[in-house]
Parts: C-alpha cells; structure tokens; sequence
C-alpha cells in the first residue's frame, strides 16, 4: 500500500479506511465493485471516522489502497460528490463535506448575521457588478419596464475560506444612482441602502426550492455539476414596503440546514 500522503485524513482514520478496502468484494453479479466501495466510503463518512471537513487520499492512493482501477475508484468518488457527501475542489483535492451550517432565516437579520450562529470566518468576493435589463421578476416587483435598467451583483460567499453560498441580486437603478461607486467603497450593500437614506429596511418573502447544480454553479462553488442544491429567493423591502433588492442564491443542499425564525 502507498504511504500516506501529507495532509490527509488522520492516521487512525485511514487505519480504518484500509481495514474497511481490505475486506473481500462480494460477487460482481450481487453489486458492482464500484458501488461496493462507494458503500464503504459511505460508511466511513456518516460514521466520521474521516471527520467532516477532511481532505481524503488522491484518486491514485484510494485507487491503489482498494485494489481497483482508477476509473472504478472514480466512479464511487463521483457519486458522493455528486450527492453532496464529498466536495472536489479544483487543484487542492476531494474533501469530506463539513457538517451542515445551520442559517437562520428572519426578517430583521442580515446574511453574515444568520450564518455566523454556528461561528467561523464569513468573507464575501464579488463577482461581477454591473447594469442591465431586469429580470421578469424583478421588473414586475420594482413596477419598471422590460428596459429599464437594474444594478446586478453576483457574490459568493465563503466560510472558512470554502465556497459556500452564490447569490444574484438585483436593484431598482433609479432608486440607487451611485451603487457601482458606494459599494466599491465598503463592499456592503447595507451601507448602500444608508447613503440612499435607508436605514431600515426587512426581508418580505423568502422561497426555498430543491434542484441541481448547474455547471456554473458547480464551478464557483466548487462541487460536482448536478450536485443538489437548494435554491433560495428573497425580497427585501424598505420601511415603506417598497421592494428595493430581488435576491436568488444557491447553496449546495448537504452544506446548511435552513433554520426559519420568528423575531420576539
């Protein structure tokens, strides 16, 4: 058996890991040896013998360690991936999926306030900003035309430093003339919204929907395509209850558990 390689799981995991590769395949007639090993993978990760988290040995190493083929250790890998319990994440390798993060959903609360009920680092990157025609949705909630102009930014955010959120939101142009700018100074939409004069302003409506990742999805949030997903759309509204952000973002399904709350 290969040594270990740097930065895996721990030791006693893999002990295991190994004693669980070494066991006798059944028959290829009762269940195809990948599937057999995608059992025993399945196994040691609900089990958190390999902790939720950890980067697993390379293909060639589990490969090696479960006397198969490359392409057979593949397509167990591939399966996980693509039902959430392991995460791929290009150029540094396939990782055990962290425990599912708890958000806590209520209408006074802000993103980096609903996630950060469970802790850890919360950073956020902006992907793309700019103007262009609104959605259907979005124009019929703003009351504007098919060509009238909307802000839209595409974010994602991270935790810990792995991708865990993207989000598109979409603003009502006329109602924020200076966004690009205010928002290249502090990164914050809320800051935007105070120097537009909102200082209040409160979720009305969130829906949450299953699906699959799309491919470029899967890319920024580093997963497998058609790995589940939950789909989240969120209108928030101001003081007066105009609607002043349109949000649809996309978590991967295994990574949070939606938590609705009611404030006291």
């Amino acid at each position: 058996m290969a040594d270990v390689p740097p930065g895996s799981a721990d030791q006693e995991g893999l002990s295991e890991l190994a004693t669980l590769a070494a066991a006798p395949y059944e028959a290829r007639s009762v269940r195809p040896i990948w599937l057999q090993i995608y059992d025993r993978l399945a196994d040691v990760i609900r089990r958190e013998v390999v902790a939720p988290g950890a980067k697993l040995p390379g293909e060639v190493y589990l490969a090696d360690l479960f006397g198969v083929s490359r392409i057979t250790m593949r397509r167990a890998l591939a399966l996980h991936q693509n039902e959430g319990l392991l995460q791929a994440r290009k150029g540094v390798g396939i990782f055990v999926r962290s425990r599912p993060r708890r958000f806590l959903i209520r209408n006074d609360m802000q993103f980096a306030e609903s996630l950060a009920v469970d802790g850890g680092d919360i950073t956020s990157r902006t992907l793309w900003l700019g103007r262009q025609k609104p959605s259907p949705e979005a124009a019929e909630l703003f009351g504007i035309a098919p060509d009238d102009e909307v802000i839209c930014l595409h974010r994602l955010r991270q935790l810990d430093g792995a991708p865990i959120y993207v989000s598109r939101k979409e603003f009502p142009a006329a109602r924020f003339p200076e966004f690009e700018a205010r928002y290249r100074q502090s990164g914050s939409v809320r800051d935007v919204f105070q120097s537009a004069g909102i200082d209040s302003f409160y979720r009305s409506e969130t829906r949450v929907l299953g699906g699959l990742a799309s491919r470029s999805e899967a890319e920024v949030l580093e997963i497998s395509p058609k790995t589940p997903v939950q789909y989240v759309t969120a209108i928030n509204c101001d003081a007066s209850g105009a609607a002043i952000e349109f949000n649809r973002g996309c978590w991967p399904m295994a990574s949070v558990e939606l938590v609705f709350a009611v404030p006291h």
